[in-house]
Parts: C-alpha cells; sequence; structure tokens
C-alpha cells in the first residue's frame, strides 16, 4: 500500500507531519508519498514556487519511507487521477489518496472525478466545520466504501501561517530556516 498525500504545501506545517505520522502508524504503508501540485495548477491564491514547496516537504520529510513526488510539476495539470495512475503502475501496488473533508465538496469536479472515486480509496481527515461521512454520502453515495475517515482536528494551516507569518510556531524549525534564508512569506529575521 502506498499513501499519497496532495496538496500545495505552501508551505508544509506541523499539522502535515502530525497526519503523516499518524497515518503511517494506522496504515504501515510501504511508502508514502506527498504530491505537491506543480507551478502550472490553476488556484486561488499563488503558491510559493514548486521549487521551493518541494524542497520545504524534502527537509522535514527525510526517512526512507517518504518521497516527495514532482509528477504534479509538468507544463500542463493532468489531475489527481492521472498522477495516481501513474504511481499505480509505477510501484504495482493499491493507492490511497490523503484529502481534507473540506475537498470533498468540490471532489466532483476534478478532473476524471468519476473514475478517480470509483476506482481509488480516499483516506478523509475531519476537519472543524465539515460533516465528513455526510458530504461523502450525499457526494458520493456508491463509492462510501472507497472512504475512511480519520479523526483529524488541528488548528494548524498553511493558509493561517500565510495570513499571519508570526505564527512561526506553526512550522518545523528547519521550514522556518529556509523560509528566512529564501525571503519567502514575508517573515522576519526576528521571528526565526
Amino acid at each position: 500500500m502506498i499513501i499519497v498525500y496532495g496538496g500545495t504545501f505552501n508551505p508544509p506545517t506541523k499539522a502535515h507531519e502530525k497526519i503523516a505520522n499518524l497515518l503511517i502508524r494506522k496504515y504501515n504503508p510501504q511508502k508514502f508519498m506527498f504530491l505537491p501540485v506543480g507551478d502550472n495548477y490553476t488556484q486561488k491564491d499563488k503558491s510559493t514556487s514548486f521549487y521551493h514547496r518541494k524542497n520545504m516537504l524534502e527537509l522535514v520529510f527525510k526517512e526512507p519511507i517518504f518521497t516527495v513526488s514532482s509528477i504534479e510539476n509538468s507544463e500542463t495539470y493532468k489531475g489527481t487521477y492521472w498522477a495516481l495512475n501513474h504511481i499505480k503502475d509505477t510501484y504495482k501496488s493499491d493507492v490511497y489518496f490523503v484529502l481534507g473533508a473540506d475537498n470533498i465538496l468540490n471532489l466532483d469536479k476534478w478532473i476524471e472525478s468519476k473514475r478517480l472515486v470509483s476506482e481509488y480509496k480516499f483516506i478523509v481527515l475531519t476537519r472543524k466545520g465539515y460533516d465528513a461521512l455526510g458530504l461523502i454520502k450525499e457526494k458520493h453515495s456508491k463509492y462510501l466504501n472507497n472512504f475512511y475517515i480519520i479523526d483529524f482536528n488541528v488548528d494548524i494551516s498553511s493558509t493561517e501561517f500565510r495570513k499571519n507569518p508570526k505564527l512561526t510556531n506553526y512550522l518545523n524549525q528547519e521550514v522556518l530556516k529556509y523560509i528566512k534564508n529564501n525571503n519567502l512569506y514575508e517573515v522576519n529575521d526576528d521571528q526565526a
């Protein structure tokens, strides 16, 4: 089994570390892969470059079980379904995809969403303000058995850090040092 955790990781936080460690303890996968979106992924707020986000992930996740993938950093965003197929073919293993309960709201709008939901398993992390099971039943009841809900409520998020870069306690010290050295997120010297 390979666990794939996709996202922007803009920047990676202590919550990402807690999630990875929790899922490794619970599922004992052969590999835990981070799948940061590439620079050409369309999104609401502009991410720090893939180069920096990948470097920060690699600073935190050094153990052999972890891999930080570059496959989504291509000229055209092909979608999670394509990426998971590529990973499954490469490793010849079952692939489980991690996502927050808030992502269930728009999962049906993802590229190849019907095939994605019918062919892959999802590890859904609970999130304050979202009824994970209710959303899955409402949007994907036909594939209810493909979703595994994990109770995870930590009030640390990349979004909150970007809004307030003084929340340096959200970050691993190596990530904080990297941010400071590369002048990212408007973090000052007195914050690192």
